[in-house]
Formats: structure tokens, C-alpha cells, sequence
């Protein structure tokens, strides 16, 4: 779908699709561009639903972490994470527009996949304090890895996370942390390979502010919902929509060549 041909179309799925995702956030406290894209890309394809994700999903983490507890003593224990983050997402951003819509289709396939296998599992394992620095290091490049050319990093960031088993509060800080400054090469790198264009602004805009009341009605929502069933929901969801992309990805590629 053309921006240019169908904006009154693009804005009502923007719309639709952030605020569904706010409302999650809101809920259940992750899941932001992962259950956007996951929407948009019902629509549009991989490469403008990551270009569209990428306002929204800077503001409502900027937006997030200026709530932080201490933010500077954060930043600064999370700086290998972060550093190991940018430097991955700054290389790979360059390459999304070059891969095409079915390898990021695929590759944020399987991103969805392993969140929903990291939920599903309860994940357990402890990291030691002694080894902090060496998986910061690792689980930043993994991330960066995925996030640059599907722009969802939020996988290697949980698992690190509940890794380190970090109180609730820690938990949002920190995740909105690490996901909001590894917006700053993937912006970078999508502006510079045209995956984001200027006519996508306004509709950026307009996906930042309704996935703010999103995520308002979610936090109103939380203790009226069982946030547990509609967690379960939510990942059924997105494994179903994640094996329909990856199957669409290698018909596609086999009527391509």
C-alpha cells in the first residue's frame, strides 16, 4: 500500500494499530512495536510498518523512561548493554531496506516467535553478578542484531532482564531505557536508507499520541482485567500471526523466483 495513494486508509490503521497497542503495554507492560507491527503488517509491508513504528515507538519510550527512578545512575549501569545495542542496530539499520520485505518479514517472525517461547517457558536461568559485563556485551549485539533489521529488540532485552531478576519498577525503567536509546541508530539508519520518509511523520505523530492514551487505558484496565489470560491471548495472537508471516515469506519467495 501506497502512503501517497491511501492516507485516509494508512492513518485508521496506524491509529488502530497503536492504540491496540498502548492498551497492551498499558496491560501487561511490554509489547508495544511488537504487537503494532505485528497489526500493520496485515496492511502494509515489513519495510513501511518498521518505518511507521519508528516515531511512536521513540516517544512512547523517551516518554517511559523520563519516569525512571534515578535515571542517570541507570544509564550508567547499563552501559554495555546499551553501547554493544547501538553500535549492532547502527550497522544492520543500513541493511533492512536492502534485504527486502520477506527476509524482514521472516527475521521479525522469528523475533515474535522467541518472545513468545521466552513468556511461555517462565524463563529462569540466573545470571551470576561476576558475568554482568560479558552478557550486557552479548545480549546488547544479539539485540542490536535483530533490532536493525526488524526493529523489535525487546526479546534480548526481557531475557537479559529476567536474567538478572529485576524488581517490576527496575524492570520498566530499564526496558524503556534500552529500547528507547536503541531508537536513536535505528533512526539513523532507516532515515539514511529512505525505510522512514518525511510523508511518514504525520502518521507517526498520530501513532505516538494514541499509543499514550493506549497505554493510559491499559494502566486503567490492569486491575479490572486478568491480566494473566489476556497475557495468553495476546501470545497466541502473536504466534499465530508470526507462523502466517513466515509462511508468507517463503511462498512468496518461491513465486519470486
Amino acid at each position: 500500500m501506497d502512503i501517497s495513494n491511501n492516507p485516509n486508509e494508512i492513518a485508521i490503521i496506524v491509529g488502530l494499530a497503536f492504540l491496540i497497542a498502548g492498551i497492551v503495554k498499558g496491560v501487561i507492560g511490554i509489547g508495544l512495536p511488537t504487537t503494532a507491527i505485528t497489526i500493520m503488517t496485515f496492511f502494509v509491508s515489513p519495510l513501511m510498518a518498521l518505518g511507521l513504528n519508528l516515531i511512536p515507538m521513540t516517544v512512547a519510550n523517551f516518554w517511559q523512561f523520563s519516569k525512571a527512578d534515578e535515571p542517570k545512575e541507570l544509564m550508567k549501569s547499563y552501559k554495555y548493554f546499551a553501547i554493544s545495542l547501538v553500535l549492532c542496530i547502527l550497522i544492520t539499520s543500513f541493511y533492512a531496506n536492502q534485504i527486502g520485505d520477506n527476509v524482514v518479514r521472516l527475521i521479525f517472525a522469528i523475533a515474535v516467535l522467541l518472545f513468545v517461547i521466552l513468556q511461555v517457558s517462565g524463563f529462569k536461568f540466573k545470571m551470576k553478578s561476576s558475568h554482568d559485563t560479558f552478557w550486557q556485551g552479548g545480549l546488547g549485539a544479539l539485540g542490536g542484531l535483530i533490532g536493525g533489521a526488524a526493529s523489535i529488540w525487546a526479546v534480548p532485552v526481557t531475557m537479559y532482564l529476567l536474567m538478572k531478576n529485576v524488581k517490576p519498577k527496575e524492570f520498566v525503567d530499564i526496558s524503556g531505557f534500552l529500547i528507547m536509546i536503541g531508537c536513536i541508530p535505528v533512526s539513523i539508519g532507516y532515515i539514511a536508507t529512505g525505510v522512514f520518509q518525511s510523508n511518514m511523520f504525520i502518521y507517526g505523530a498520530l501513532g505516538s499520541v494514541v499509543a499514550v492514551i493506549g497505554f493510559q487505558i491499559g494502566e486503567k484496565l490492569r486491575n479490572k482485567v486478568n491480566a494473566k489470560t489476556f497475557k495468553n491471548l495476546l501470545l497466541i495472537f502473536f504466534s499465530i500471526s508470526a507462523i502466517n508471516m513466515i509462511i508468507r515469506s517463503f511462498l512468496e519467495y518461491n513465486i519470486l523466483n
